[in-house]
């Protein structure tokens, strides 16, 4: 058999287990174009494989509605789940505050959401004896986000664009009103992410 007649289906089939792997078995692509933000504190956040989208978990917002998560999608935000007793919780709140009061607005939220059983009022109790102040009042009270999304670790923190897709995530505190942290929600605030 010439050697023309077996290099050609030799071609097809190796390019054909190419695509075949790409489909199926190919590591999913990582977020570049968030990669020059993540220094300091912020190298420290996981980035998700592939595209994850807010979720339909229902949250009780500070007058007692209900939303479901994806519904706040159109800013940016920075989702954390925490619970009163949680004492790492308790050492990033201020941060979170500070954040909040330097870039919320319409185009970006700090989305703190206790998974306690106590709802809003505790929610709103534990901040004032904490001392925090500035964010606004967000409740899941079943914990069953924090189960779904976190596995039940606490606080866990998700980074989120205008779009709703979840660029980043961390469980964990950090120092989220650090300049490295301020560059990256102020790049998704602007739609620059």
């Amino acid at each position: 058999m010439p050697k023309k007649a077996i290099i050609l289906p030799a071609i097809i089939v190796l390019l054909l287990g190419v695509a075949v792997y790409m489909q199926f078995f190919a590591p999913a692509t990582v977020d570049t174009a968030i990669t020059p933000y993540l220094k300091g504190e912020m190298a420290k956040l996981s980035l998700p494989e592939g595209e994850q989208k807010l979720s339909d978990h229902i949250v009780m917002r500070e007058d007692g509605s209900p939303v479901a998560l994806r519904e706040l999608s159109g800013k940016a935000m920075l989702i954390n789940l925490w619970a009163p007793w949680c004492a790492p919780c308790r050492a990033e709140m201020k941060e979170l505050a500070h954040l909040q009061k330097l870039l919320g607005d319409d185009d970006f939220e700090v989305v703190a959401i206790n998974v306690n059983r106590g709802g809003i009022g505790e929610a709103r109790e534990t901040l004032k004896e904490w001392g925090v102040e500035g964010l606004g009042l967000y409740a899941e009270p079943t914990m069953k986000i924090a189960i779904d999304l976190a596995e039940g670790r606490l606080p866990t923190s998700l980074v989120v664009d205008r779009k709703g897709t979840v660029r980043a995530l961390y469980l964990g505190p950090l120092k989220w009103d650090e300049p490295e942290s301020i560059a990256l929600f102020t790049a998704l605030k602007e739609g620059d992410l």
